[in-house]
């Protein structure tokens, strides 16, 4: 009896999280217009499920206002193909706007998956909810989560992916962990930095479930599991040395952009300024309105203060011997090497609002929370003043950027 009242409780929050989601996205619609089945122009991945469908590669012609790779006189998508393996079903059905409905969907299973990450640590139902909802709507995910143009589905799916991919490797579930960061890693190859943190997880599960298998036997039992992600991999990699003739080029090398950069696509001497733009500042007025940067990023702190607790929930954490060193050591360095590696692209996202690339280790950071087990409703009280102001930020920006 207690449990099945548990479990409603359950159901009930994550229903209530899911209205919430739900709720300030479709605010955001009210003011943009950018309502989830309208059709819009940047739909390369619905273009490429077509082109796949009809037997073609390629595109078969330029589209000027896409990001698309240039080779052998052809028009490629230029991003990983995960999100229009997502879509051929919906091309197949001649949904062509299909995109934003599953960007919603997307956005909703992130929320459901950082609760289930933050319950898994046994945190409070009513705070982990909370901290669902400071990753999701209070963080800079929320203007990516808005549309679902080509840029910023990607990063949706690879955001909702990466969660559940840590909610099962917490779980003991190998093989469905690596098949969804597989799948997250088609969408944002930087991503392929979770691994360790993936691995991590599950010895942590497996160890906990078999304390005296040896490792030799966890490896033994647990090699067939990584079989769906090996198929996803090769998937990509046959795809890419169709389309390019290289098995790890994506395309998007082949973008005019890059192709006419003395440095390409990625370099060492990007990574100065690109460090700087994480956490510049807008530019400050007390008598006109702040100037957020529209190019390349503003400071993450400001547009996803989550960041701020995770770093103080790890520190604290860490000394107050609520995680193992190692293991807040190990998260900290997937943020930063995703970072880093980030910083070393040419741009950090164009036209944007925020600094969108920041989107992909907000996984992580929730994860470092997570591990610490917040219980205390009275220490997270300063996280809703960081909520709230992440909230407001996100919502105005992403306003004013699509209007």
């Amino acid at each position: 009896m207690k449990k099945n009242k548990e479990h409603n409780g359950e159901l009930y929050n994550i229903l209530l999280l899911c209205m919430a989601v739900l709720g300030v996205l479709a605010v955001l619609w009210t003011f943009t217009g950018t309502w989830p089945w309208r059709e819009h122009a940047y739909y390369s991945y619905m273009l490429q499920a077509r082109s796949w469908l009809e037997g073609r590669l390629d595109l078969g012609r330029d589209y000027e206002h896409l990001e698309l790779a240039i080779f052998n006189g052809k028009y490629y998508v230029s991003f990983p193909p995960f999100p229009s393996y997502v879509m051929l079903p919906f091309a197949a059905l001649h949904l062509y706007t299909a995109d934003g409905l599953i960007g919603v969907l997307s956005a909703l299973g992130a929320a459901v998956y950082a609760y289930r990450i933050m319950r898994h640590f046994g945190t409070e139902q009513v705070l982990a909810a909370f901290f669902a909802l400071f990753a999701t709507i209070g963080s800079n995910f929320l203007f990516i989560a808005h549309a679902s143009w080509v840029w910023f589905i990607a990063q949706n799916l690879a955001f909702s992916l990466s969660l559940a991919a840590l909610y099962y490797a917490l779980m003991g579930r190998l093989g469905l962990s690596l098949a969804l960061w597989a799948c997250a890693v088609g969408c944002r190859p930087l991503d392929i930095v979770f691994l360790p943190v993936l691995l991590y997880a599950f010895y942590g599960a497996y160890h906990t479930a078999y304390p005296n298998a040896s490792f030799s036997e966890m490896i033994n039992k647990n090699i067939i599991k990584l079989i769906p992600m090996a198929v996803i991999a090769i998937s990509y990699m046959l795809l890419n040395y169709a389309r390019f003739g290289n098995p790890i080029e994506f395309g998007h090398n082949y973008l005019p952009e890059f192709t006419r950069s003395a440095h390409g696509q990625f370099s060492a001497a990007y990574l100065r300024d690109n460090l700087a733009s994480l956490v510049r500042l807008p530019k400050i007025s007390f008598r006109e309105a702040w100037e957020y940067q529209k190019f390349d990023g503003t400071n993450m702190f400001i547009i996803s203060p989550i960041f701020i607790s995770y770093i103080a929930y790890s520190v604290c954490g860490v000394i107050k011997k609520r995680i193992k060193p190692a293991y807040a050591a190990l998260i900290f360095a997937a943020i930063a090497a995703e970072l880093v590696l980030t910083a070393c692209h040419k741009t950090m996202g164009g036209a944007q609002f925020g600094n969108r690339y920041t989107v992909d280790v907000l996984p992580l950071a929730l994860l470092g929370i997570a591990a610490v087990s917040p219980q205390d409703g009275k220490a997270a009280r300063s996280g809703i003043i960081l909520f709230l102001m992440g909230l407001a930020v996100n919502c105005i920006g992403t306003v004013l950027f699509f209007v």
